[in-house]
Parts: structure tokens; C-alpha cells; sequence
């Protein structure tokens, strides 16, 4: 600390070295910098009485930083006066050392997708590598020519619901195989252009608002169907996919009078990272009705994540999962499908001509919220966040679908962001 302090002798008055000595005095010793930043710190929080302190130690800091660029005597080459090594820069060190370049390479490219997109590719791609084979050639690498070739057997099929996506799916694979497309004249793109125009739309599921939530619970005849149709407003309230939802545990959902705050895994981020919701008591809205609810079961559900997700823990009981007699297989027979009865039978038996899916289906919760949220007018950004997606192009699709049918869903605003920082901001003004 003493040599990073000399020669600044003639910066300050003897009052002010005296001031400076006094706080420094009670800092453990450490290089010059950090304790300057600590001390900094440390007076923002106990402000000294005469207010120019904090400007004195702005000074300070400024006075160090600018000694400290110089190299420290027998230190690294480059490295700032003080510095040293950190733990995590060691790691990185022994990193390089003992793994290779190609190792590091074939890591990061098994990034760029997630694991359920990757089984998506590699299904997609069946029959283009059959047809690779069939010729004699590998699959990857792949060529212009080839995809091209390709993409005009797609448009002669005249049946292939979504051929860009394939044609993706294929430039996709080839990157992970690690090899890069040569490509210098954009073609790909021209192709994927090509196989949009004139498609139609690919057959995406229908959001379930709160007019088909009605209908669902009105469907409810056994304590089954119950559960599913809970799980299904859950996903509905949190935009969450099916999978995540029937991970959240129930130490995860906290409710507190009026607020309820659900916690869970991001399936995209392989689980190392977590998000988390606080929703707000949602009134004036009609409850959705159960006529011929079973034994145990309420005959009426408030739409309102609060009674929702209070229910749900109620029901999960001393179990570790939120949803744990609804496993996948059950809720989708729930659910109904495949010309068998269920909650969502009803709202799918008259499709639109030409659509061989079915319109509504599990995703159709985290669809309907995205649209009621929208239509009630929250920033599409905070949708995008609170949805996880990656990209606006998702929101934006899913704004485009309320734009042309307004009609789709109803306009309930059971996230408030803003009223939630307006709780919190009074709450600390009043602490």
C-alpha cells in the first residue's frame, strides 16, 4: 500500500493525507487499487461528515490507476502494478494445456442447438441421408448443388407441410458435423425464399384463451382430467412447455397472501440456469365452472395463477414434484387424441379444411398466454422474456396471429409487471 501511495505526497494537504490514513487504517492490506475501491465503497455507504471526502477518494482512485498501468517489478508482462493471477485464469491455463483445438471446436458447435432441437434435426434428416446414401455420396459434407436438389424433390412432393425446414435442418447438421458450407453467393438463402413462396402456413397449434379454458373445465369428469386441466392453465399463466412444468417442484411455488411466486429449470440451458415469476391476485374475472365435477374436486376454478398454483401445491401435497400424478403419458390421454375422448376433444373436432393437425394440443398453453398477454397490451419484449425465447421472432408471429384474429382470445392481463415494481417500490419507500 505504501508504494502504491508514493510519490503522491504533493497531491494532497496534510488534512486530507490525514483523512485518507485514518480510513485506510482499518482495511486489511491489499493492493493499492482494490483497497482504494473498497474504501469507496465503504464511504458511499458511510458517508464521512465533510462531503468533499468522497470527492477525495475519486481523486485517489484516479491517481493509483493512473501509477498502477505501470508493469510491477518482476510480475507478469503486461499485467497491471498489483495484480495477480486468478484462480479462474489458472483454470483456463490448464484448460489450453490439456485439451485440443478440435475438442474445443466440436464443444461449442454442440451448443448452437439444444438437445431436443438436435433429435428434431436428426430426425428431419432421415430421409436425406438415405437418399445421400442411395447415390454413393456422405451426407456432409453437404453442397449447394445437393441442397438444391434436394429442395426441388421437396416442391415435386407437393405435399411437405414445412420444406424450408428441412433444407434448415440439413445446413444445420452439416455445421455440427463440422463442416462449413461454401457458400460464398448466398444460394441458400435464395432456396429457403424459394420454398416459402407460395406455401401456406405451417400448421402451428391454436392458443388456448380463457373462452376455451372454460370449455375444458366444463369437460372435467374425473379427478385425472382435473389435474391435466390444472397443469394446462399453469403452463397457460407461466408460458412454460410442458416438460418444465411437470419439472417445477413444489418447494419452487412460494404463496404468500395475494402474490405467488413459481420458480423453474430452463429446458434449454441443460438446467444450470433458473427463472422465476411473482403474479399478482387477478379479479373481476368470472370462474371457470365444473358441472359434473367428481368427488373431491371444487365446481368452480378461479382464472387467477394465485388459485391456480395454491391448488396445485394443495393437491401435490408432501411430493417433490408440483404435478406428480401427471406423468406425460397420462396428461396427453387426458387430453385426448387419436380418436379417443378427452378435454381437448371437443375443441378439435371440427378443423379447418385442409389441416391434418390437430389445433389444439399441448402447446396451445403456452401459445393462448402469449396471445393474452399481448392482446392485453404488455410490451412485447417482457412477453419474449417471460416466454424464454430466444429470438422476436416468435412474439412476432404470435402478434401477427392476434393482429388477424382478434377474436382468438380475450384480453386478461394476469402478469403486471409495472403493478408489481409499484408494490415494491411502496414497500421500500415505507421501510
Amino acid at each position: 500500500m505504501v508504494q502504491g501511495l508514493a510519490g503522491l505526497e504533493g497531491s494532497f494537504s496534510v488534512d486530507e493525507w490525514r483523512k485518507v490514513t485514518g480510513y485506510l487504517a482499518g482495511l486489511p492490506e491489499h493492493t493499492s487499487s482494490g483497497a482504494v475501491g473498497r474504501m469507496q465503497m465503504w464511504a458511499l455507504v458511510n458517508p464521512p461528515a465533510d462531503p468533499s471526502g468522497v470527492q477525495l477518494f475519486g481523486r485517489l482512485q484516479h491517481l493509483l490507476r493512473a501509477r498502477g498501468s505501470e508493469p510491477s517489478p518482476g510480475g507478469p508482462e503486461g499485467r497491471p502494478a498489483g495484480k495477480r493471477e486468478t484462480t479462474r485464469q489458472r483454470a483456463l491455463k490448464r484448460t489450453l494445456e490439456k485439451s485440443s483445438e478440435e475438442e474445443a471446436r466440436a464443444h461449442m458447435r454442440s451448443r448452437y442447438t439444444t438437445e431436443g432441437t438436435k433429435r428434431t434435426y436428426s430426425s428431419n434428416t432421415v430421409v436425406y441421408r438415405e437418399w445421400c446414401e442411395g447415390k454413393g455420396v456422405p451426407p456432409y459434407p453437404t453442397t449447394v448443388r445437393r441442397l438444391e436438389t434436394f429442395a426441388g424433390y421437396l416442391l415435386l412432393m407437393d405435399g411437405y407441410k414445412a420444406p424450408s425446414g428441412m433444407i434448415s435442418a440439413i445446413v444445420s447438421e452439416n455445421a455440427r458435423a463440422g463442416w462449413v458450407l461454401d457458400d460464398p453467393a448466398g444460394d441458400v438463402g435464395r432456396i429457403l425464399k424459394g420454398l416459402k413462396r407460395e406455401s401456406p402456413d405451417p400448421e402451428s397449434g391454436e392458443p388456448l384463451g380463457l373462452a376455451q379454458f372454460r370449455v375444458i373445465f366444463g369437460r372435467v369428469r374425473t379427478v385425472g382430467a382435473y389435474r391435466a386441466a390444472l397443469q394446462l392453465l399453469g403452463e397457460h399463466f407461466t408460458l412454460l412447455r410442458t416438460s418444465s412444468m411437470q419439472s417445477v417442484r413444489t418447494d419452487q411455488v412460494h404463496v404468500s397472501e395475494g402474490k405467488v411466486k413459481v420458480e423453474w429449470g430452463v429446458s434449454k440451458a441443460r438446467g444450470r440456469c433458473s427463472r422465476h415469476l411473482t403474479f399478482e391476485r387477478v379479479e373481476l374475472v368470472p370462474p371457470l365452472c365444473l358441472p359434473e365435477a367428481p368427488d373431491g374436486v371444487p365446481r368452480e376454478v378461479r382464472y387467477c395463477p394465485v388459485a391456480v398454483f395454491t391448488q396445485l401445491k394443495g393437491m401435490a401435497g408432501d411430493k417433490a414434484l408440483l404435478c406428480p400424478y401427471v406423468t406425460y403419458p397420462s396428461f396427453r390421454e387426458a387430453l385426448g387424441g387419436a380418436g379417443k375422448p378427452g378435454i381437448l376433444s371437443c375443441l378439435n373436432e371440427s378443423r379447418p379444411a385442409g389441416r391434418s393437425r390437430a389445433a389444439f394440443v399441448t402447446h396451445s398453453a403456452r401459445i393462448g398466454g402469449c396471445c393474452t398477454l399481448l392482446k392485453a397490451g404488455m410490451d412485447p419484449m417482457q412477453v419474449k422474456k417471460m416466454g424464454d425465447w430466444s429470438a422476436d421472432s416468435m412474439v412476432t408471429y404470435y402478434g401477427d396471429k392476434v393482429l388477424r384474429d382478434p377474436d382468438c382470445v380475450e384480453a386478461v392481463r394476469f402478469y403486471n409487471p409495472v403493478s408489481l415494481a409499484h408494490m415494491y417500490t411502496a414497500r421500500v419507500r415505507a421501510g
